[in-house]
């Protein structure tokens, strides 16, 4: 004889979870959506542009103003934000 199932009911529960209520209990994805918010995993985030390369360019985009004050860089800087958000 098999032994009942405990199910515990919670509000939120991740897609592996959905996916055991389907398989292992019957659910249908209608009933599961009306009894619980599905909750996105996190994806792990891969960075083609690392701190290095980003502290290298930094360097570079300085080095072309070095004649320039710190008031005319910090000018010229702002423009290329302004000129960035385009």
């Amino acid at each position: 004889m098999d032994k009942p199932t405990k199910i515990i009911s919670k509000d939120r529960i991740n897609q592996q979870e959905v996916q055991q209520l389907i398989d292992k209990h019957g659910f249908d994805m209608s009933l599961i959506k009306k009894q619980f918010d599905i909750v996105k995993e996190p994806s792990s985030r891969n960075y083609t542009f690392n701190k290095e390369q980003e502290r290298q360019y930094a360097i570079k985009v300085l080095n072309v103003m070095c004649n320039l004050k710190q008031r005319e860089r910090e000018r010229v800087l702002h423009r290329a934000l302004l000129l960035n958000k385009v």
